[in-house]
């Protein structure tokens, strides 16, 4: 346990300036814009409806600017994380450091476990916690700025810190399976990468494309696409869409404010259908191409090391 904690350890001070900038330029981005920008955009039904940022009550700006900060500042996070993922597959060959990490005696299956889970999970659950925290600095710094701090701090808090207490579990849960459902995808790719380097990914762009516009085509059913279809729309169903959110009824912004003792039960609805989607034979096979994945990529490091 000791090993894997220094492992993660090593991911963060490796990527710590990176990630803080990751992390913290939405915050700064939602700080100005809540304090320059005199326009708000609100969802409702579907609709898009402009509202003055100086006519919008104090909770209708705390919650878009808390759902605002944690849906840009986990998008990035996620942005970040796919791009260095193919880079850190042979990341430790190129730098020489693998046999370093073998003498301490650290295993290769530990060692790129550790990798994995504190960028695919550690690093997106920080962001959410960060942009979380960060859409509530902006909304205090905008309600006072336009209400003043009275108002600020008469908000219901109670029903605040619940709601981004739902808000978290239900970000959290949702990172977990989009990112169970999209393991085989990222592990084959990261496994291309380290036996085939810079190579890698562009094999299985084209390999993808192969199978899906001439194999798909002259099999009775098609295959390729499916299975990286699939897994995609499962992810982005369980990161993107708020199921129970959308079944409130809000047709004006008092409705939205009316509602707002319902929306912490409302986020967590989405759970149990999420996690129904688990049980079917095609989570089964993503686990599988997941652990081929991870199995390639220990093979891989054995050999380089």
């Amino acid at each position: 346990m000791n090993q894997f904690i220094m492992l993660m350890r090593r991911e963060w001070m490796q990527h710590r300036i990176g990630w803080g900038v990751v992390m913290l330029a939405p915050t700064l981005l939602l700080l100005l814009g809540s304090l320059i920008d005199d326009s708000l955009q609100i969802n409702i039904n579907d609709k898009v409806q402009l509202m003055a940022l100086r006519q919008a009550p104090p909770l209708v700006i705390t919650g878009l600017l808390v759902m605002a900060g944690t849906g840009l500042t986990l998008a990035l996070a996620l942005l970040s994380m796919t791009f260095q993922l193919p880079g850190l597959a042979w990341r430790d060959q190129q730098d020489g450091s693998a046999e370093f990490w073998t003498s301490l005696p650290v295993g290769h299956a530990k060692a790129i476990a550790a990798t994995l889970f504190t960028q695919i999970l550690m690093l997106p659950w920080l962001a959410i916690i960060v942009g979380i925290i960060g859409g509530l600095v902006a909304a205090m710094l905008a309600i006072i700025a336009i209400h003043g701090p009275l108002d600020w701090l008469t908000q219901p808090w109670g029903l605040l810190a619940l709601t981004a207490l739902a808000l978290l579990l239900r970000m959290t849960v949702a990172l977990l399976v989009a990112t169970a459902w999209l393991s085989p995808l990222l592990l084959l790719t990261m496994a291309a990468s380290a036996w085939l380097r810079r190579w890698g990914v562009p094999v299985v762009a084209a390999l993808s494309l192969a199978g899906t516009l001439i194999l798909d085509k002259r099999l009775p059913e098609p295959l390729v696409g499916p299975a990286l279809w699939l897994p995609t729309s499962e992810a982005l169903h369980a990161l993107l869409y708020f199921n129970g959110v959308r079944a409130l009824e809000v047709h004006s912004v008092q409705d939205a404010i009316e509602q707002l003792p319902r929306l912490p039960l409302s986020l967590l609805a989405d759970l149990p259908p999420m996690l129904g989607a688990l049980a079917t034979p095609a989570f089964v096979l993503a686990l599988a191409g997941a652990a081929l994945g991870f199995a390639l990529l220990v093979l891989r490091r054995k050999r380089g090391a």
